[in-house]
């Protein structure tokens, strides 16, 4: 089934045409051709155009075009040039239409292909952009973790393989040395609140490959009476299915 023709679509599918449009870009451009016959016929139209322009344009592309269409113009308007003496002293309306349209026809075209290369540069510096919020960000927490583990008003209570720190308000479990779970299995930190009876599920995590690993527990360390670790099932349990490692009161 058709959809509703977008006009708002031919530029877009004009610098797919080009295979100058970012993968997302080309991605929705391909969706809605799909399901679009205005555009479809479009894009049929472009292609030739595309083609001639790929095969032409390897050098300097906007100067380099124009000037060839110009040479081939003005070899066809020799071609059909009347006797000297009845020769005009302009070029015949009609050369100098075609000799505009295809220069038209060629600038847009090129326009098109620097639209698509400048979306492409814009989407590249977006994703740099937000690589280097996250580790701008990933730097600022991994810093504020060490500080609290280095402080001296923390509070450690060793366990199997290191410790559990408390600071203020936050919750740290180091570890060292820690052998990798087995297949199909992670570590998971419970935590017990205060007055309560049972643990509660906490987040699930795997040594680097020196056996280190440092986890930030979310919860209030005011309000925690103790801190457990298990081996559980890839992706965690709701209740613990194996004996702890370690369990510490920390409250």
């Amino acid at each position: 089934m058709n959809a509703p023709h977008d006009p708002a679509m031919l530029d877009d599918v004009a610098v797919y045409a080009l295979g100058s449009l970012p993968a997302s870009d080309a991605e929705r451009v391909r969706a809605h051709l799909a399901t679009c016959a205005v555009c479809r016929a479009e894009l049929h139209a472009l292609q030739p155009a595309v083609t001639s322009l790929a095969a032409s344009a390897e050098q300097s592309p906007g100067a380099l075009l124009k000037a060839r269409v110009m040479r081939t113009v003005r070899a066809d308007a020799q071609a059909h040039a009347v006797p000297a003496k009845k020769q005009p002293s302009v070029w015949p309306a009609y050369f100098v239409a075609a000799a505009c349209f295809a220069i038209a026809l060629i600038s847009t075209l090129v326009n098109l292909s620097l639209v698509g290369q400048l979306r492409q540069a814009q989407t590249k510096v977006a994703q740099i952009d937000s690589n280097s919020s996250g580790l701008a960000r990933s730097l600022a927490q991994e810093r504020a973790t060490l500080a609290d583990i280095m402080d001296d008003k923390a509070q450690r209570f060793p366990v199997s393989g290191g410790e559990v720190i408390r600071v203020h308000d936050k919750l740290y479990i180091t570890l060292h040395d820690v052998p990798a779970p087995p297949r199909g299995k992670v570590y998971q930190a419970w935590t017990l609140a205060k007055g309560a009876k049972l643990m509660s599920p906490s987040l699930t995590f795997v040594p680097d490959r020196h056996g280190v690993a440092v986890i930030s527990l979310p919860v209030d360390a005011r309000q925690t009476a103790a801190v457990a670790v298990s081996v559980e099932p890839d992706g965690g349990s709701k209740q613990p299915t194996s004996t702890p490692t370690f369990v510490v009161s920390i409250g």
